[in-house]
């Protein structure tokens, strides 16, 4: 039962996603090395793809014909790996498909870098959409045996909340997933409250909207500082200078707008380097502002 749940749960996520081109652009090696003070961070790109205008329904069409003329814009869903003190961390698990157009790459990525699954210690969740926890199995396994998976405590008891599903009934199979995901890691599964130090130098941050406890992370080390942002953006070219502008997959429009501004603000104030789940790889870079005060993503 938990094997047909999951490949259900799969294809319910490639449909979420399908608004991609068919013509994926690839990445000949999908890691890119960073630092933060000396903490080492890795960027993995677990899939690439033109990201379709479509998923912005509401999107101003002046807007759209302004920031992207081409109807499409470079995307991606990026895991980013931390090695710091003892711990092993991946941020996100990426989406976990074995085959197709958005066949997951993370392994590929772990073996460039030179870490086996097994010696994954961690595993933070931004959200728990499909495309962030799919990666936690292979099969009806777990990928990463030797991780505790940590979420916000709103996060995690959204989706394993029984009434949630009657909210969003079209993202059942999301809900069914994350509960036999979750249930597959048992006690390695756990939460943790907003502003908390989830491991030294790494604290969570509320960023409610895309989904009701959509986290996001930040490291610091020797001053330096990275913020892990999630899925506060999912077209750069477009939603920098228009913020405004929800995807169809935010869950509450008027808190991600909320959030996507605050954190971009902050961002640009404290010249923070900033790691998106869905900006093109290498999924890293900075935010700065034009005179006019239009934020502008400035990629690493």
């Amino acid at each position: 039962m938990m094997r047909y749940s999951f490949i259900c749960a799969f294809f319910v996520v490639m449909l979420m996603i399908s608004a991609w081109s068919n013509a994926a652009w690839a990445v000949e090696n999908n890691v890119a090395e960073f630092t933060v003070g000396k903490v080492s961070v890795w960027a993995i790109a677990d899939s690439t793809g033109d990201r379709e205008m479509n998923v912005f329904p509401d999107a101003d069409p002046e807007a759209v014909s302004q920031y992207v003329p081409a109807g499409r814009t470079p995307s991606s869903i990026m895991v980013f790996l931390i090695k710091t003190g003892n711990e092993t961390i991946l941020v996100d698990a990426g989406l976990g498909a074995p085959s197709g157009d958005r066949a997951s790459r993370l392994g590929e990525g772990l073996k460039r870098i030179g870490v086996a699954p097994e010696e994954i210690t961690m595993v933070l969740i931004t959200h728990m959409h499909g495309d962030h926890i799919g990666g936690l199995v292979m099969g009806s396994e777990k990928t990463f045996p030797s991780a505790r998976v940590l979420s916000s405590r709103v996060e995690h008891d959204f989706w394993l909340d029984e009434k949630s599903p009657e909210l969003f009934p079209a993202r059942r199979a999301g809900f069914d997933m994350a509960r036999e995901i979750l249930g597959l890691y048992g006690s390695a599964s756990e939460t943790f409250e907003f502003s908390s130090e989830v491991v030294p130098g790494i604290t969570a941050i509320d960023a409610l909207g895309h989904t009701p406890g959509h986290t996001v992370y930040l490291l610091e080390s020797e001053g330096e500082k990275m913020l892990f942002w999630g899925d506060l953006v999912h077209a750069a070219a477009l939603q920098f200078p228009r913020p405004d502008i929800c995807a169809q997959f935010d869950m509450d429009p008027e808190m991600s707008v909320t959030s996507r501004i605050r954190f971009m603000e902050k961002a640009a104030e404290e010249k923070l380097a900033i790691a998106g789940a869905h900006l093109p790889f290498p999924g890293i870079g900075s935010v700065g502002k034009t005179p006019a005060g239009q934020y502008v993503y400035i990629s690493r």
